[in-house]
Order: structure tokens, then sequence, then C-alpha cells
């Protein structure tokens, strides 16, 4: 049951720039609304190649799957172990599982994602003091990535799912990953 998978991350979420609940402070908003996304550049688990692949969730506090997909929710579950088994704990109810075709696009500080007609999302990485770089939190309390994450702001939020979201300028932040088990 091991697994190495890396790429690219980003999220969205309906706090204002930059979100508390990493450092577990409470939401600045009555509810906390998190669009995560990730595009694996290279991994694999059990031999299973799943380099290229993209994955998405949404979060408000019986199709047979193939390989990959058996693999990807596996590892983005927590149930492979690794970083993501000790974040999974922290969600109340798993509304469901859609397979959908992913885009992510990542270009000078930009991040776009579109999974099928239920969720878009893009963000932009903040310039820090030097007017060049994003700044960057490198040891926050709580995280989805391990990894130091950029500050970023969200550009537009839509989410038609298992409720309804939209909305713009709030937190987004930005990282390449790497997760193993």
């Amino acid at each position: 049951m091991s697994y190495s998978v890396e790429g690219d991350y980003f999220e969205t979420c309906n706090c204002t720039v930059a979100c508390q609940c990493i450092m577990l402070s409470p939401a600045t908003n009555d509810s906390c609304q998190a669009f995560f996304a990730w595009h694996i550049t290279r991994g694999k688990k059990d031999g299973v190649d799943l380099s290229g692949l993209n994955v998405a969730f949404a979060l408000y506090s019986p199709k047979q799957m193939t390989d990959q997909a058996q693999a990807l929710g596996a590892i983005f579950s927590g149930q492979a172990g690794g970083h993501l088994a000790a974040v999974v704990p922290l969600i109340g109810t798993v509304t469901g599982v859609t397979a959908a075709p992913i885009t992510f696009e990542k270009t000078n500080g930009k991040r776009h994602v579109k999974v099928g007609k239920i969720l878009e999302m893009d963000s932009e990485e903040l310039k820090g003091m030097d007017g060049k770089t994003a700044p960057v939190i490198s040891n926050p309390l709580l995280g989805v990535v391990p990894q130091p994450v950029r500050v970023a702001k969200a550009g537009r939020i839509r989410y038609e799912g298992a409720w309804n979201f939209e909305g713009s300028g709030s937190n987004g932040f930005t990282t390449e990953f790497k997760y193993e088990a």
C-alpha cells in the first residue's frame, strides 16, 4: 500500500486573505467553504501510474472505479496513510465522490481549475514587500499540504454540488506538493 505523488496545489476559501484556519483560529465567516485542487506531475500507487491526473475537493465544515480512481481515492481520502491521513479526521461528512473531467492550469503565479460543471476557481499569488514574490507561510499549525504555502487571492470561485457557493476576492494558497506513505 505504498505511494508517492507530487505536483502543483492550490486552494481557495471564503475567508478573508489570509485564512486564519491554518493557525487554528476561527474562520473569518460563519462557515468554512474551501476548495482544493492538485495536479500530479509525477506519481504512483502500488505500480499504478498517476502522472498527469488531477484531483479536486470541495469542503463545507456505486459505480465501479478504475484502478487510477481507486488509487487516487485511497491517497486523497487518507486511507493510504501519510499526511492526508492526519487531515481527514477533521472532515465531518463526505457528501459524495463524482468522477468529472478536471483541467488544472498554472501560469506565472496564477492557478485555474475547472471540474466539469461542478467547480471552477482561480487564484493569483500576492506580491510581498519585494514587489516580486509572494508572501510565504512556512510553518502553519494546520494545512492540507506539509510544504510551505504562498499567499494568494481568489479570483472567481463557483461551486454547484452538494451546496452552491459563488465568491471572489477571498483567500487562496499555492504551492508544489509531495505526499508519500
